[in-house]
């Protein structure tokens, strides 16, 4: 599968620093797993077409404090947070 380079906006990362979360990931495989749910209509893309959009960055808060200290950044520097759960949804949210 063929994922594009994360998009990455280096002010919010470098704002964001080395706290406010247990850990940040760019990894390809890691970025693509939490870019789509589980409806038929994904995984039938994913294994055979593309998804149309990958996440450029995961993030791992550990609390709900670091989840509003990412929110807050996020506002600041124009970014899109998606939230993502067990990774079940059936409904296309993601």
């Amino acid at each position: 599968m063929v994922v594009p380079a994360s998009t990455l906006n280096h002010d919010f990362l470098t704002e964001l620093g080395l706290t406010s979360f247990s850990r940040r990931s760019f990894m390809k495989w890691e970025r693509v797993m939490h870019s789509h749910g589980a409806c038929l209509q994904e995984i039938w893309q994913l294994r055979y077409t593309k998804i149309d959009r990958v996440a450029d960055v995961v993030i791992y808060p550990n609390s709900n404090e670091d989840c509003e200290a990412i929110v807050k950044l996020a506002v600041k520097h124009n970014v899109v947070l998606v939230p993502y759960g067990g990774g079940t949804n059936v409904t296309k949210s993601l």
